[in-house]
């Protein structure tokens, strides 16, 4: 409802109030889509009528992001970070910013940091398992994916990347251990199925790559 309000608000010039919820809401839904110009006005309008939200700033820094306007994001961050040091989404956006310069090993650091402040475990732990990735530290980004099958047995993003640095670090038989004892957890999962079969075809174990 508040997204109709909106869209119709912007198409009659008029101007509507929003609580902040409505408008975090429908800024979300933007960048969800992909619809980055409408959530940059979304979040233009709420700052005009919320000009102290610091969630909505944290957007307006996200928006910076993507634009690749990385100063102003980071001076935006560095104005939050004053009134809320302790807020996770501050290091988040941070180590993003660091991560786009290719300054993985600072974005490592500052995703850890998120870690210590985050509810959201899994979600930092996925990014964080990414820039292991990006600096070929299979090991640590295996251990980082598996916290979040941890979190999520559904996490099939997180299980090929287990599977994936395996296949780096030719741990096969490690691999088929490990895809073992989440079958046994996720009985019905396809991939990981899939994935087993293959492992046991790379070390010629024909028998067993064809009952998986």
């Amino acid at each position: 409802m508040s997204l109709l309000k909106f869209e119709s608000m912007l198409k009659t010039n008029s101007i509507y109030f929003f609580d902040l919820v409505e408008f975090e809401e429908i800024i979300i839904h933007y960048l969800d889509a992909g619809k980055h110009a409408l959530a940059k006005k979304a979040v233009k309008l709420g700052l005009q009528q919320h000009p102290a939200s610091i969630d909505l700033k944290l957007l307006q820094v996200e928006i910076y992001v993507i634009e690749d306007k990385l100063d102003k994001a980071s001076m935006t961050l560095r104005i939050i970070e004053r009134l809320e040091p302790n807020n996770d989404e501050v290091f988040i956006q941070k180590a993003s910013i660091s991560s786009k310069k290719g300054n993985h090993i600072k974005a490592i650091e500052l995703f850890k940091k998120a870690l210590t402040f985050t509810d959201d475990k899994a979600d930092v732990w996925s990014l964080l398992g990414m820039e292991y990735l990006y600096v070929d530290d299979f090991k640590n980004a295996r251990l980082t994916f598996q916290k979040c099958i941890k979190a999520d047995v559904e996490d099939y993003a997180a299980l090929y990347n287990i599977v994936y640095c395996f296949d780096m670090e030719k741990e096969h038989k490690a691999a088929i251990v490990y895809l073992n004892s989440y079958i046994d957890v996720n009985p019905y999962c396809e991939v990981a199925w899939h994935q087993l079969g293959r492992q046991y075809f790379i070390l010629e174990m024909y028998t067993e790559a064809l009952s998986s």
